[in-house]
């Protein structure tokens, strides 16, 4: 068996990935008591006794508003324990895989499709920590991938950490007939997550470099919610309560929309498009809960 170690092991993704794998991989997902991120000689011990081969580093302040208030703790984690992973897999030999974020993107004034090599310049605290760990994750391992995720989201999982997201959000606005108000001035991917973990194996073999890796998405945000409500089956009394929001972003429109066309040649990894995606989460909710109504 392959020896893995992945932190953040129980959060929405890295517990995912170890439900996913813990059959065919030797996993170490060490948690907070057995390895503190920001402390590196923490990090080395625990990375000095798993002995891994691969490392997926998915733990992460990911709330881009609660980082934004506290910059420090988000360079603490974000960017610092990222070094710290880095240095060791450098010293083990290990391959790293590194979740990093469509916020990258957030500020760019280019609309389209983004490609990795797109001028950069992020307005967030959370979007710079992460391009910077970029930076530094392949400077200190020139093999580590970088996959730039866009927002994902999943229906509740035994043993997986809760994080429905996009899904939740439509979801409980159908089920209490509850307005909601989604912009129509940013653009954005929005992935259902397992595709994603069923492509880990695959994704982690990669050659280093940064990667694009979620559904892409032409539609706007507004137009996007509208779509995956039809394939809800919402009714006209339920879509009438998704309103556009054209306040937000009023300087630019926000572009966070990704081109995946290099991960798609590199091992072959399509996540789709964001309403397909959706349908195809909504598909297996639904194969679960016996063909329960959404």
């Amino acid at each position: 068996m392959q020896r893995v170690f992945i932190t953040g092991g129980t959060g929405f993704v890295g517990s995912r990935l170890v439900r996913q794998y813990q059959d065919k991989w030797q996993i170490t997902a060490p948690g907070h008591d057995l390895m503190e991120l920001t402390d590196p000689e923490s990090v080395h011990r625990a990375l000095q006794q798993a002995a891994p081969e691969l490392v997926i580093h998915t733990a992460a302040l990911s709330d881009t508003g609660w980082c934004e208030s506290h910059p420090l703790a988000s360079f603490a984690v974000n960017l610092e324990g990222t070094v710290h992973l880095a240095k060791e897999c450098a010293a083990l030999g290990a391959k790293l895989v590194l979740f990093s974020s469509d916020q990258v993107y957030n500020g760019t004034r280019k609309l389209g499709p983004l490609a990795e090599d797109a001028p950069l310049d992020p307005v967030n605290v959370y979007g710079r920590h992460k391009l910077e760990a970029e930076r530094r994750a392949l400077e200190l391992c020139p093999d580590t991938v970088c996959l730039r995720a866009s927002w994902m989201y999943d229906f509740d999982r035994p043993g997986c950490k809760p994080g429905t997201g996009f899904w939740g959000m439509l979801r409980r606005s159908a089920a209490g007939r509850m307005p909601l108000r989604l912009p129509v001035r940013e653009y954005r991917g929005i992935t259902w997550v397992q595709p994603v973990v069923q492509a880990m194996e695959r994704m982690a073999g990669l050659p280093g470099g940064v990667y694009n890796m979620g559904a892409e998405n032409p539609l706007n945000t507004y137009a996007t919610g509208l779509a995956c409500l039809e394939q809800m089956g919402a009714g006209e009394e339920v879509l009438a309560l998704l309103e556009p929001d054209a306040q937000r972003w009023p300087e630019f429109e926000r572009n966070l929309s990704m081109d995946t066309g290099r991960l798609k040649q590199a091992c072959g990894v399509d996540l789709g498009d964001t309403v397909g995606s959706f349908a195809a989460c909504l598909a297996a909710w639904n194969e679960r809960e016996g063909g329960k109504s959404v």
